[in-house]
């Protein structure tokens, strides 16, 4: 059986030989499967794709992929799920953050007949920050989404042949593939691991990267933000209603006004907030049809090593 490993990376010239020599390691002990590499290069402008070059010429298992200009972790996944022809295919970042020594667990794992293989984070090696910011992702996800998208799951797994090719089938453009896993419904099992801390370099995925990647997974596979301004509108009608009709009340009974400028300031400013808000999620959801709607590639290729 050959095994494909497809690692999105993007200005990692400090860890590409250090994540190959480990894969290569971990692989030594799975002598009754073949694998393969390939490094996607996200248009690196360090030497990260000069360094692909150099394992492709001594190492024919090592392919390369460049794209001719950077065009984001979700269509650099998507190159290479393209590309994919072997039996299992096994997703991982080039940060070493997920470590190579878990393959040993997913194979296992599909061996014993699992489609689909997560890696299920128990530990995080980062700054409290972002620990907070991805459990309270991850909730709101799990809360809202209309399918089941496991928590504190990245895109550290191996995908069985069948699952791939059904992935292969998806037209969207705006894509999240955290979700598009979990909605094929194929047979799923977890490896539990550690998330390590970056070793080398700096993290590529910013805070504003992984806020877009959020919500394109949230609007994605719901459409709750949808049902919760009509919602919160709703409400507000209601509760404007009974505040006028006993402010009428208590102005023809008593003579006195309950509110005053002050109340009805505030109250322009709280509804222009739930407007602008209402708009922004609209315009969320518009953006994406605006995308599929032009139907763009989603990469294009610069060069490939075989």
């Amino acid at each position: 059986m050959k095994i494909e490993i497809v690692i999105p990376v993007f200005n990692e010239e400090e860890n590409i030989n250090l994540v190959y020599e480990k894969i290569v390691t971990t692989f030594n002990e799975i002598p009754n499967h073949e694998f393969l590499i390939n490094f996607i290069n996200d248009n690196s402008t360090d030497n990260t794709w000069n360094l692909i070059k150099q394992l492709n010429s001594k190492d024919n298992k090592v392919k390369g992929t460049k794209l001719s200009r950077n065009f984001g972790h979700q269509a650099a996944i998507d190159a290479g799920i393209s590309m994919f022809d072997s039996d299992a295919l096994i997703l991982m970042d080039g940060d070493l953050q997920d470590d190579p020594k878990y393959i040993l667990d997913f194979v296992r794992e599909w061996e014993n007949g699992s489609k689909i293989i997560l890696a299920k984070r128990v530990v995080r090696k980062e700054n409290l920050f972002r620990k907070i910011i991805f459990k309270i992702f991850f909730k709101i996800q799990k809360t809202v989404s209309d399918i089941d998208i496991p928590e504190n799951v990245g895109h550290f797994s191996l995908l069985d042949k069948e699952v791939v090719e059904t992935l292969k089938k998806f037209p969207e453009k705006v894509k999240y593939f955290n979700g598009l896993r979990s909605y094929l419904g194929y047979p799923t099992s977890f490896v539990d691991v550690v998330k390590n801390k970056r070793e080398y370099g700096k993290t590529k995925m910013s805070f504003f990267k992984l806020f877009k990647l959020g919500l394109n997974g949230i609007f994605g596979f719901s459409t709750v933000p949808l049902t919760a301004i009509g919602v919160v509108g709703f409400l507000i009608a209601i509760f404007s209603f009974v505040v006028t009709i006993y402010s009428l009340y208590v102005k023809y009974t008593t003579g006195n006004s309950i509110l005053g400028w002050d109340f009805g300031l505030s109250s322009i400013y709280f509804l222009s907030g739930i407007q602008l808000l209402a708009l922004s999620v609209l315009g969320k959801y518009i953006g994406i049809v605006f995308i599929e709607t032009k139907s763009r590639p989603m990469y294009f290729i610069e060069e490939k090593l075989d």
